[in-house]
């Protein structure tokens, strides 16, 4: 059964949704990288690349809002292979 609580629950996600489809077209995306560090030798052994967005008017929008609605849209494969393109890029440069 449909109540007002259900609309109002969905039109943010829906927003948030096709600001996040325009992210995807614009690359509005920054990585950070997180250093590894192996706990046997004390040393960094690799990086992490964690993607950030800035939303043009929210600022940051975290992860903990973005992947549910990046899963079920299926966006999180589109914005992981732009991970791994540009920080391949970036260790490049």
């Amino acid at each position: 059964m449909f109540d007002t609580g259900m609309h109002d629950r969905a039109v943010p996600l829906l927003q948030l949704e096709a600001d996040l489809r325009r992210a995807v077209e614009r690359q509005e995306f920054q990585l950070y990288y997180q250093p590894i560090v192996s706990l046997a030798s004390d040393q960094i052994s690799g990086v992490e690349a964690l993607v950030r967005w800035r939303h043009p008017q929210r600022d940051l929008v975290f992860p903990a809002e973005l992947i549910p609605v990046e899963e079920e849209t299926e966006l999180i494969v589109t914005i992981g292979e732009w991970v791994l393109r540009a920080a391949c890029a970036q260790n490049q440069a």
